[in-house]
C-alpha cells in the first residue's frame, strides 16, 4: 500500500476501478474478436458443406439422367438386334485396358482423349444440359 493510497483512499480506489474497467474492456474486446472469428469460420464451413452437398446432388442427378439415356439406347439397340450386351462388355473391357489398368472406369484424361466420330453433331440438348444458363 502506497502513501497515496493511505492518504487518498477514494482516489486510489477510483484508479484501481478504472484499471480494472480498462482490463475488462480489453478482455471483452479480445473475447468478442475471438467469437466473431469463430462465427466466421463456422459460417464459412457451413457454406462450403452446403456448396459441396449441392454440387454432389447435381452430379448425382446428372449421372442418373446419363444412366437412363444409356440404358434406353442399349435396350433399343438390343431390340433391333444391333448389339449384344456380352459383346458390349467385351468392348468396354478392351477400351478400359487402353489406359494400362482394367479397373472398370476411365480416367478424366482418357475421357478427354475420346472424341466423337467425325461428323457427329448432337441435334438437341440432353436432359440436364444448359441448366442454370437460361437454355432449355
Amino acid at each position: 500500500m502506497s502513501l497515496f493510497d493511505f492518504f487518498f483512499p477514494e482516489e486510489a480506489q477510483a484508479m484501481h476501478l478504472r484499471s480494472l474497467a480498462e482490463n475488462n474492456a480489453f478482455e471483452a474486446r479480445r473475447a468478442m474478436r475471438e467469437r466473431v472469428r469463430e462465427h466466421r469460420e463456422r459460417t464459412r464451413a457451413k457454406i462450403m458443406e452446403g456448396g459441396n452437398a449441392q454440387r454432389i446432388e447435381k452430379l448425382e442427378a446428372e449421372l442418373g439422367e446419363a444412366m437412363l439415356v444409356i440404358e434406353a439406347l442399349l435396350e433399343l439397340l438390343e431390340e433391333k438386334g444391333t448389339i449384344e450386351r456380352e459383346k458390349l462388355a467385351e468392348r468396354a473391357k478392351e477400351i478400359d485396358g487402353r489406359d494400362g489398368m482394367v479397373d472398370g472406369a476411365l480416367t478424366i484424361e482418357e475421357l478427354r482423349k475420346l472424341k466423337p466420330k467425325k461428323g457427329f453433331v448432337p441435334k438437341r440438348s440432353w436432359p440436364g444440359e444448359g441448366e442454370g444458363d437460361g437454355e432449355e
